[in-house]
């Protein structure tokens, strides 16, 4: 019954920010992904963790985890970022493998971990498909989302 009463929380991607510019850097990139989490319940959850990978073409930069205790208000948005370490050396060789077609297809796949009373820990998975044009992801420093 108190599992019915519960309701998921929904996870949406909304920016990808680069801090530096990957084909000049031979330190690892640092992204930070930022996910709006909206919380319909009538209470207060926390997000424990967030699990994640990041992929460009068939190939994976990144995955790992942030432990961190976010409190999710009722009825409410709230704004989670995780910051992602990737290998420069393969981003650099990803974005040179389909630099000339100029669309380049991206992948950000994870889950948060919720603690909702009486339910316990939930996985919540979020993903993000598409792809973007590396020359203006290069300028810009981030992928823009529509």
């Amino acid at each position: 019954m108190v599992r019915e009463a519960f309701k998921n929380p929904k996870v949406r991607v909304v920016s990808i920010k680069l801090s530096s510019n990957p084909l000049l850097t031979k330190d690892p990139l640092e992204v930070v992904l930022h996910l709006e989490v909206f919380n319909p319940n009538s209470y207060s959850l926390n997000v424990s963790k967030a699990v994640y990978s990041v992929a460009i073409g068939n190939k994976e930069l990144a995955s790992g985890e942030k432990n961190e205790q976010v409190r999710l208000e009722p009825s409410q948005e709230t704004t989670v970022t995780v910051p992602v370490t990737l290998n420069p050396s393969v981003f650099t060789a990803a974005l040179y493998e389909v630099i000339e077609a100029r669309a380049v297809p991206y992948e950000f796949n994870g889950s948060l971990e919720v603690e909702a009373p009486l339910v316990g820990v939930l996985r919540v998975p979020f993903s993000k498909t598409g792809t973007f044009d590396p020359l203006d992801f290069i300028r810009r420093k981030r992928i823009p989302f529509n």
